[in-house]
C-alpha cells in the first residue's frame, strides 16, 4: 500500500540522514522524495510503499528529535 507523507525537519543534514534511516529500518520503500527549504526548516514530501501499517513508520518518525511534524496526506490503494 502506498502512503503520502509530509514531514517537517530541523535544518540539519544529520536530521535528513536519521529520518531516511528510520524509513529504511521500518521496511518502507521510498517511491518519491522531495526536499525543500521553507522558513529555515526542511519540508519533505514523500511517498512510501509497504505491506506494513503506516503507523509503524509515523510513530517512529514522530519520536525523532529532529522531526517537527509528520502529516499523512492521503492513502492510495495499489492496483491489483
Amino acid at each position: 500500500m502506498k502512503h503520502s507523507l509530509t514531514v517537517t525537519l530541523k535544518n540539519q543534514s544529520v536530521a535528513v540522514e536519521r529520518f531516511l534511516r528510520v524509513v529504511r529500518h521500518r521496511g518502507f520503500d521510498l517511491i518519491h522524495f522531495q526536499l525543500n527549504m521553507d522558513d529555515g526548516q526542511y519540508q519533505v514530501a514523500m511517498t512510501v510503499d509497504s505491506d506494513k501499517p503506516i503507523h509503524l513508520l509515523t510513530t517512529q518518525l514522530n519520536k525523532l528529535v529532529d522531526v517537527r511534524h509528520v502529516t499523512l496526506e492521503n492513502l492510495h490503494q495499489q492496483a491489483m
